[in-house]
């Protein structure tokens, strides 16, 4: 279990006001699903593993597969973390317009249930002390956070395929990564044959801003905020 001083505590005090979202949930009302896609990546855990980054966000969650392998990662290495998990669990626009995956969003009543199922999956993991969800949009998620003063040291984008959503995403959330920190985006393809648009995205942004260290295997790249 997290310490009571830890980061985690932290950024419960302050996003939350010390109530912790975890606490009292219904876990037996909802069912196990951890399916995800390109959740376990190696720089994941490498990047946890060298860095030991107290601040974590991940943009674009789902139900959770790739927060909770950082989370695992900061447990593994006994490092004092916490992932700021941020996601509407709305769905995004390719669950609306197609059928065979609207059924993804599990709606009750016209709505997405998404964010629940993500709350038991952490819960079942075990690791709400390593995870602090988020939910707002990435726009005013990276205030906030800027605001409060909770800048990461890692950040996973993860959530918008378009080319000017992607660049909104980068954009943003550079301006909140610390000096030093490191950026790791998802559905990156060096040939861009797989998610073109991401790619196209995430080469024009860097080709605009100063960065160390990049590195790219499928289908994620990593990079480096200059200290």
């Amino acid at each position: 279990m997290a310490d009571t001083g830890s980061a985690h505590r932290r950024v419960i005090d302050v996003l939350w006001r010390g109530e912790d979202p975890f606490a009292g949930f219904p876990r037996s009302l909802y069912i196990h699903d951890p399916s995800g896609w390109n959740s376990n990546h190696e720089y994941l855990g490498q990047e946890v593993a060298k860095i030991r980054p107290d601040i974590n966000v991940e943009v674009g969650v789902w139900k959770g597969g790739s927060t909770l392998t950082l989370a695992r990662h900061l447990q593994a290495t006994k490092t004092d973390g916490v992932v700021i998990a941020v996601d509407t669990w709305l769905g995004s626009s390719e669950h609306w317009v197609d059928a065979t995956r609207s059924t993804d969003l599990s709606p009750s009543y016209g709505y997405p249930q998404l964010y629940y199922k993500f709350l038991n999956n952490v819960i079942v993991a075990g690791l709400q002390d390593y995870v602090v969800p988020l939910s707002l949009d990435s726009a005013n998620a990276a205030i906030v956070v800027a605001k409060l003063d909770l800048r990461p040291s890692l950040v996973h984008i993860d959530a918008a395929h378009d080319y000017e959503g992607v660049i909104a995403d980068l954009t943003r959330w550079w301006a909140v990564l610390r000096p030093g920190g490191v950026m790791i985006c998802d559905d990156y393809d060096i040939t861009l044959k797989v998610w073109g648009t991401v790619g196209m995205a995430v080469n024009d942004f860097l080709a605009r801003n100063r960065h160390t260290d990049f590195a790219a295997i499928p289908y994620k790249c990593r990079f480096t905020k200059p200290a």
